[in-house]
């Protein structure tokens, strides 16, 4: 039982399991006499030293005893408060200390001595009680360690907090389970799932601060959730509550952090006040620029618990005190001057890194990059809102390579395109942002293409008139990733082929092996293998010999596909092994994804579908997170396949959903229009099933990548089997003998098995066996022209072919909506669809039809005879 513990808490104590079972451990270890919890005012150091304590208690004979420092003035008091808390009544004239020292030192007892930071002059007869009373150990709270020698320490941080607004199991989190209990203290029918967004927004911006949490959920009494967010925004005095028997110290973040403000030196308060203007953590180096902190300071500011140590040297504060701390620094008059030290260092850093990317080092000053992201984004941000060029110039190149690298597209080119709709007066500075804008970030969301190649235009002349042989060529390659982004491969060439020549004029090898590979994949889209493979080979020597380490995994996974579609399985396989391997070394996500969708492939060809479905699974869960559509279908695909294959069609009809409209490159039109065509089949839709066959025959050179026959011929059969029941027992016959691995699966799928059934049950016995002998002697030759007779042959007879070949019926109906001046919401409105499914279609039209904009669609569908009179 613990002894005189006033401040009883009578409310239930949620979480801290992990802490409790840590404190448990060390007060109980022989060797732990004195264990100090040190942590930010709020973060429930008293609660969980008296929870800790209750888990102990059967080790010491004479109890726990607790006792409350916070209302004493001086150290001089603690002899009394700690005699009248264990019950001593002083006699006679001795010593305090001597009758204090001697009553505890036959004693078994755990001693709790709350709140000790201001009264750290008196922390000598902590010492002197654990020498003198070899029974008793301590445990201290206080924001600020007792540095002494008998001295363990335990941090305390905030309580588990969900990681973003989209994690899952947000139950298991104790933040939210804190907040929770105190939610449904106000509002008994509080539900988590109606406001899950904002109260992981709370758990996020408290950092898990027991107290800031519990002020914030009191809130509910009067104010919505939402508003609640809002304010915590806006205000730091919000966190604060009337509740009347609340200590004052505790009725307030702003109280909670005054109390330590007070605690400060001036020179402490000072580069505190300074260190706020970072975000997201710093080191020592950047301190020392930006704030002129010394290591000592430091230590001092992370002993009195303002700011944290994450690393060995990394530095980080708390989001409400680093809103505490800006007040201050607004209130020194610093702010513009600690922004300004801020950003000149991150540039430099920046310019510093932008070699390292180019060297062995590669990974190290990703890494680097990556934990001081959000300092680099702040610093981007004030350059360009006070028009620092010179920092912006030092810093673009860099944050343009990280971006690609590390898989962070998104944010830089959130970061290039707020700066354009800025007022940017630097020509130069225009120009190489217009080129990073709209190249190689923009080519994997596939946003508006005319957009894209009026930008680079743009960026080209400037380089022009500047005569800037490296942006001239980077603007080439960036031109090219439009081109190839819009599928128009054969005019990416002859950009690519200029900034090849330029970027070796200049010497500079690391781009000439991103310009090596795009020729590589153009000519792979283009159905020519053999010069896919020469040109990447290329690249993948100079990826080796300049640490071009994503260049390296993008190598290897082109040479992977090419090798998949000649259906050598195995040998690419082995380059899509060899490409995650480095891949995971670079930490670039979109690249382990797709290197993890291709295995999942191979794994499915191989016919290891719990291997297939773990790839598929891990590279959908990746590409969904960093919003890569161009690599979505690749692993949609897998999974599609897989659920037919378990005849799970409803589980592949909402996968299909799921993936949505998808924009992709070939293969992975390829792959997924024959996951849809199987799909199609499964569901008895065999003239659906052909729409699809249509479009993988419409993107494949069959004699080029004979392996897409096998990925096809499944679905093949089963639409030829109403209209041409004796070609499909040909083509199925083959099948079963054909000796691609690919196909293994299909033996294996019930419908397949049930059709063939189907099939020796309507036909005359020996007119099946005819065929199937037949089909046993078919070429792989052979099946390729019976496929372009029975599809592409026959969509090429009548106007009415020629329009299911070009588009699909409901591509028709939109280009002939788009025709009569409707806009694209306005369609979408007419058709009840979606907006973007619209974009989508229209985007496919103009690949289709080989044209850039809605004017040469009309005028070029005028031609071909798709609209109507």
């Amino acid at each position: 039982m613990i002894r005189n513990y006033s401040l009883a808490n009578p409310i239930h104590f949620v979480g801290r399991t992990k802490e409790i079972g840590d404190i448990s451990e060390r007060l109980t270890n022989p060797e732990c006499r004195l264990l100090t919890l040190t942590g930010l005012g709020g973060s429930g150091k008293t609660r969980l030293a008296i929870e800790a304590s209750k888990t102990v208690a059967a080790h010491f004979t004479h109890g726990t005893v607790f006792v409350g420092l916070q209302p004493l003035a001086t150290s001089d008091l603690l002899i009394p408060t700690i005699a009248q808390a264990v019950g001593l009544t002083f006699h006679g004239k001795g010593e305090l200390q001597n009758q204090l020292l001697d009553f505890l030192h036959e004693k078994s007892l755990l001693l709790i001595l709350d709140n000790f930071e201001h009264l750290l002059a008196g922390a000598a007869l902590v010492s002197e009680i654990l020498a003198s009373a070899p029974g008793v150990k301590i445990l201290v709270t206080s924001r600020e360690a007792l540095n002494l020698l008998e001295e363990w320490l335990y941090p305390l941080k905030g309580m588990s907090t969900p990681h973003s607004i989209y994690s899952t199991a947000l139950e298991d989190y104790e933040a939210v389970q804190l907040f929770l209990f105190h939610a449904r203290r106000v509002q008994p029918n509080f539900e988590l799932a109606n406001e899950h967004e904002s109260v992981i927004q709370i758990c996020i911006m408290t950092a898990g601060l027991p107290l800031a949490i519990e002020l914030a959920a009191s809130w509910l009494k009067g104010l919505s959730i939402t508003q609640i967010v809002q304010e915590m925004q806006r205000n730091l005095n919000f966190l604060s509550t009337n509740t009347r028997n609340v200590e004052e110290r505790h009725r307030s973040m702003r109280a909670v952090f005054d109390q330590s403000w007070k605690l400060l030196s001036e020179n402490e308060r000072l580069i505190f006040a300074q260190l706020t203007v970072f975000y997201g953590g710093f080191d020592g180096a950047a301190a020392e620029h930006v704030a002129e902190a010394s290591f000592s300071s430091l230590a001092a500011l992370v002993e009195k618990s303002l700011i944290q140590m994450e690393s060995a040297d990394r530095f980080g504060i708390h989001e409400l005190l680093r809103q505490y701390g800006k007040e201050k620094l607004e209130a020194y008059g610093e702010t513009e001057a600690a922004h300004a030290r801020h950003s000149q260092y991150f540039a430099q850093l920046m310019l510093q890194h932008e070699t390292a990317l180019q060297q062995p080092q590669q990974v190290d000053a990703m890494r680097a990059i990556e934990s001081d992201f959000e300092n680099i984004r702040l610093a981007w941000n004030w350059s360009a809102q006070n028009q620092q060029t010179t920092q912006l110039h030092m810093m673009l190149n860099t944050l343009y390579l990280f971006g690609f690298l590390r898989s962070r597209y998104r944010e830089t080119t959130t970061i290039f395109h707020n700066t354009l709709e800025q007022s940017v007066s630097d020509e130069s500075l225009l120009g190489r942002l217009l080129a990073r804008r709209w190249g190689y970030l923009h080519w994997w969301y596939q946003e508006d293409y005319q957009d894209a190649l009026a930008g680079i235009e743009q960026a080209l002349s400037i380089a022009v008139a500047e005569n800037n042989a490296f942006e001239i060529a980077l603007a080439r390659l960036m031109y090219a990733y439009v081109m190839i982004g819009m599928q128009r491969y054969t005019e990416a060439l002859p950009h690519l082929e200029s900034s090849k020549a330029l970027f070796d004029a200049v010497k500079e090898p690391y781009y000439v092996c991103w310009v090596l590979h795009r020729i590589g994949y153009v000519y792979s889209n283009l159905n020519n293998t053999a010069k896919s493979k020469e040109y990447t080979e290329q690249s993948l020597v100079l990826a080796r010999t300049t640490y071009n380490s994503v260049g390296l995994v993008i190598c290897l996974y082109n040479l992977g596909s090419d090798h998949i579609f000649e259906a050598d399985y195995i040998k690419g396989k082995l380059y899509c092994e060899e490409s995650l391997h480095f891949a995971i070394g670079a930490g670039h996500q979109g690249q382990i994804a797709h290197a993890l969708s291709l295995l999942a492939l191979c794994a499915f060809f191989e016919g290891d579908f719990e291997i297939a479905q773990d790839y598929a699974e891990r590279s959908r869960i990746i590409t969904e997170d960093i919003y890569m559509l161009v690599f979505q279908p690749y692993a949609y695909s897998v999974l599609i396949l897989l659920a037919c294959l378990r005849e799970d069609y409803i589980e592949a009809t909402r996968l299909k959903e799921a993936a949505g409209n998808l924009n992709t490159n070939s293969m992975g039109y390829q792959l997924y229009y024959r996951a849809l065509a199987i799909l199609a089949c499964g569901l008895g839709n065999p003239s659906e099933a052909r729409l699809h066959i249509d479009k993988v025959l419409d993107l494949t050179n069959l004699d080029a990548k004979p392996a897409v026959v096998g990925w096809i011929i499944p679905a093949v059969i089963y639409a030829l089997a109403e209209t041409n029941p004796e070609k499909t027992v040909e083509l199925l016959s083959w099948v079963f003998v054909y000796p691609d691995i690919a196909l293994h699966w299909v033996r294996q799928w019930p419908l397949v098995q049930r059709l063939q059934s189907h099939l020796q049950d309507g036909m005359d016995t020996d007119l099946y066996q005819t065929h199937w002998q037949k089909g046993k002697t078919l070429t792989l030759e052979t099946v390729i022209n019976d496929l372009r007779h029975e599809f592409l042959v026959s969509s090429h007879t009548t106007q009415d072919g020629l329009q299911q070949q070009l588009l699909t019926i409901r591509e028709l109906e939109i280009l002939q909506l788009l025709a009569t001046g409707l806009t694209n919401p306005q369609i979408a409105e007419q058709l009840v669809i979606g907006s973007g499914t619209v974009k989508t279609h229209t985007l496919n039209i103009y690949r289709k039809l080989d044209v850039a904009n809605r004017t040469q669609a009309i005028v070029r569908a005028q031609e071909l005879g798709l609209l109507n009179p």
